[in-house]
């Protein structure tokens, strides 16, 4: 049988028609003289005759020494004086899966190994790989050396130019976790980790003098700044258990011990560093043994019975004071003169939406009297201090007190998950609402103690933006930053000076300081430098359309490397799970760049319900399952390929986590425009996931306002994929983490089951111990793989990946 390998000779490309493909350029190394060690028996510890050349092989152990060898085309090697091991090494790049037989000819021993693994038959997951050959040569004997490669897909050999964005390139490397400023805004904390190939991660923190850009890692753990100048707060924790705290001086390095508590609770020091606020979980009364009574539907839930409440340390006397007790899950917020707590007291009802309630009180604890702000508020979800201690900033959704900040039109109820600022002033009780006219979706916020503005992160359409809102005047405007999507930032309390760190669509990890007073950024950290740095990525771009409803649905785009527009390319549609759009990053756990890298086009839509677009656009998302969204994403494929000739529209494939995976699901029963689907921890029917996930019920809050299986069937059962499942023709993968308690792995089993009844081409992967996310490595790369090969098989028309994961067996 003739194959067609495509070989790239370090400067020149050929297409080949050969059984096999000659290897004609590759790095070689100065032969090393060896001698065997002094053996002290006859045999080894196994019992089995001592083998030279084994022996000598194995003393080479950088396999990838090669790289610093020498580039020859000439396989005639010199004949050594005496015994000698040499390296060899070339690489090989491969859009798909391809399985590569490497075959090496030579009068001497030698071991073949692609990727540090030895053997000469090897499949090839997507991206570049190294080849290395470890040949022993005789003692005044010369070798000729021919080098081939064999495989029924597409591969290049010595390719030139970057690498592609693959598996290994997500999954491994740096990542930036953290960064904080010290309070005069002198100092800077990076908090770092590193996932190596052997599948660990380790961390470390380092301190940063943004004056002199010195750096040094931090030996005991992080835990906060001191609230003026730039000292900051360790621990360490001994062997009985208790922990000790010091305060060091960024700038000199002096030490001391702040205080140590027996107890080993850990929590946060209030201004000044005297107090330190400790959140203490108490267990409630133990279930009964084997048999046991649930209580609440959230009973189910490890730990649901358990409260918390605050407790205070002065770490001067080392009296541990309790401020609260109770039934009641309480959380703290201190003052900033340490006088006064806001407290958000929880309560269960379970007979009342959204079933989880909370009141505020401001506590005085020099006199332990409270003042009660409000109560039994559904939609707010806690607070924080003006740096004047006269105002409250409260976050919650539109129907908090009494829906004021609710812009969604009459009739429609809005997302829970949209999340607006509410300013109480504290001597009136007065609420106003901040954000309510502002699309984009609060995260986070912090008040700066220096100029007092409120700088939010909010979800801006599918980016993660800063923005700065005058509390007084409500004026809000953007921060122009270099990246996109934010992660985290903080403020330092004594100067205007704010630190990030965050992606974007086409970058890594980045940090950054930035002058508030006039908008300069400096680069902190920029790890896409290093990661990146042999990295070819394709082309990004945005691409909207004008829905038949009349609004604005956005969208993006990522194309392969080395695009041709006159070639027909297969296409995967990706859009958002849970209620949040699908944020514009690059290391994203469904990786775009990756897709295009196999040689997708992959378009990237957030159809109606996400929030990041504003009230009334995330509002679709409730009482829909699958309304507005599903049409919005069937309308862009469409118009999507008719815009684009170069998408195959009998090639395309669709997938989604979580509600994506609902989507995925529901999809196919509303069009046959897809070619393959996958679903992964996708809900087939609202009303046995209401009732059987952890969250179901009350996540129905959310998505169902006040709609129930018993009051309105007709959206529960209408909508559900499983009663729908006589539509479903196109290929579905199902993919479910058997420990999953969000969506419960019977979403996927019933509706797989159902499929299979009917006859339909459908896939069902279990990751055993895995939950809503896969989190083990080995089992990530094999879920990752999975995905890979399915659509390799429908959308190339190359089943061979998925049948080297998942063999066929023939059971009767």
């Amino acid at each position: 049988m003739k194959k067609t390998i495509f070989t790239l000779a370090f400067g020149a490309a050929l297409a080949v028609q050969a059984d096999e493909q000659r290897v004609t350029q590759f790095y070689i190394t100065q032969p090393v003289s060896t001698l065997a060690p002094l053996r002290t028996d006859t045999s080894d510890v196994m019992g089995q005759a001592w083998d030279d050349s084994r022996t000598l092989l194995a003393n080479v152990r950088d396999l990838k020494a090669w790289k610093r060898g020498t580039l020859t085309q000439d396989s005639v090697l010199a004949a050594p004086t005496r015994d000698a091991v040499r390296l060899i090494g070339f690489t090989l790049q491969n859009q798909d899966y391809a399985q590569v037989n490497i075959q090496v000819e030579s009068i001497g021993q030698h071991e073949v190994s692609v990727d540090g693994t030895p053997g000469t038959s090897h499949p090839l997951t997507p991206g570049r790989h190294e080849v290395s050959i470890k040949l022993l040569q005789q003692a005044d004997k010369a070798d000729t050396l021919r080098i081939s490669i064999d495989s029924k897909q597409q591969v290049i050999v010595n390719p030139t130019g970057k690498r592609p964005y693959d598996l290994k390139t997500l999954m491994y490397g740096n990542r930036l976790s953290r960064t904080t400023i010290s309070a005069d805004g002198r100092f800077v904390t990076l908090a770092k980790y590193t996932t190596s190939f052997d599948n660990k991660t380790s961390q470390e923190t380092w301190l940063v003098d943004l004056k002199t850009n010195q750096r040094k890692v931090l030996q005991d753990n992080f835990e906060q700044w001191a609230s003026a100048g730039h000292s900051y707060i360790t621990s360490q924790t001994t062997v009985d258990g208790s922990v000790t705290y010091y305060l060091t001086d960024a700038l000199t390095g002096n030490r001391s011990t702040l205080c140590t508590n027996a107890s080993g609770e850990r929590g946060y020091f209030l201004p000044g560093e005297r107090l330190m606020l400790i959140n203490k979980t108490t267990e409630g009364p133990q279930k009964e043994q084997g048999v046991y009574q649930i209580l609440e539907p959230d009973d189910r839930i490890p730990g649901w019975r358990n409260r918390n409440n605050i407790l205070l340390l002065d770490t001067r006397t080392g009296v541990l004071r309790t401020i609260t007790e109770g039934q009641h899950n309480v959380y703290a917020s201190p003052s900033p003169d340490n006088s006064r707590l806001l407290l958000s007291v929880f309560e269960n009802k379970i007979t009342e939406r959204p079933f989880r309630f909370m009141s505020a009180l401001v506590l005085d604890l020099e006199t332990m009297k409270a003042d009660t702000l409000f109560t039994h508020d559904g939609f707010v979800n806690g607070g924080r201090w003006s740096p004047d201690g006269q105002s409250i900033v409260f976050n919650g959704s539109p129907e908090a007190f009494q829906g004021i900040g609710n812009r969604v039109p009459k009739g429609m109820t809005p997302s829970m998950i949209e999340e607006e600022l509410y300013l109480m002033n504290l001597n009136t009780k007065e609420v106003k609402p901040l954000t309510a006219d502002f699309n984009p979706n609060i995260k986070d916020w912090k008040w700066s103690k220096a100029d007092g503005m409120i700088y939010a992160l909010t979800e801006n359409r599918d980016n993660q933006d800063i923005f700065q809102i005058n509390p007084k005047t409500g004026t809000i405007k953007m921060l122009r930053l270099s990246e996109r999507y934010i992660f985290g930032f903080d403020l330092a309390d004594q100067s205007r000076t704010l630190v990030y760190f965050g992606q974007s669509h086409s970058n890594s990890d980045r940090a950054y300081a930035v002058n508030l007073q006039n908008g300069r950024e400096t680069i902190l950290e920029d790890l896409n430098a290093t990661r990146m740095a042999d990295i070819e990525l394709g082309e990004f771009g945005e691409w909207n359309f004008r829905a038949e409803r009349g609004d604005t649905i956005h969208g993006r785009y990522y194309l392969p490397p080395h695009f041709d527009p006159n070639k027909k390319y297969p296409m995967l549609v990706y859009y958002y799970g849970g209620c949040s759009p699908v944020g514009r990053y690059l290391d994203s756990y469904y990786s775009f760049h990756g897709w295009a890298a196999m040689g997708y086009v992959v378009y990237v839509i957030q159809p109606s319900g996400c929030t990041g677009f504003g009230q009334e656009f995330s509002a679709r998302h409730v009482n829909a399952y699958g309304n507005f969204t599903a049409d919005d994403i069937i309308q862009g494929t469409k118009q999507f390929c008719k815009e684009h000739p170069f998408v195959n529209p009998d090639k395309i494939g669709c997938l989604g986590a979580s509600y994506g995976g609902f989507m995925t699901q529901y999809l196919q029963t509303q069009t046959d425009i897809f070619a393959a689907a996958m679903s992964h921890a996708g809900i087939s029917d609202p009303s046995s996931y209401w009732g059987y996930g952890y969250w179901g019920y009350s996540y129905s809050t959310i998505s169902a306002a006040n709609s129930y299986p018993w009051n309105n069937p007709k959206l529960f059962n209408e909508h559900a994929p499983l009663n729908l499942a006589d539509r479903i023709h196109t290929p579905l993968l199902f993919m479910h983490g058997t420990d999953d308690t969000n969506v419960p792995i019977n979403e996927s089993i019933q509706l797989f089951n159902a499929l299979k009844i009917l006859g339909r081409e459908t896939a069902f992967v279990a990751i055993e111990g895995e939950g809503h996310h896969i989190q083990d490595y080995p089992k990530r790369i094999l879920w990752q793989n999975t995905i890979y090969a399915w659509f390799q098989k429908w959308l190339k028309d190359d089943p061979t990946w998925w049948e080297q994961m998942y063999p066929t067996k023939t059971l009767k």
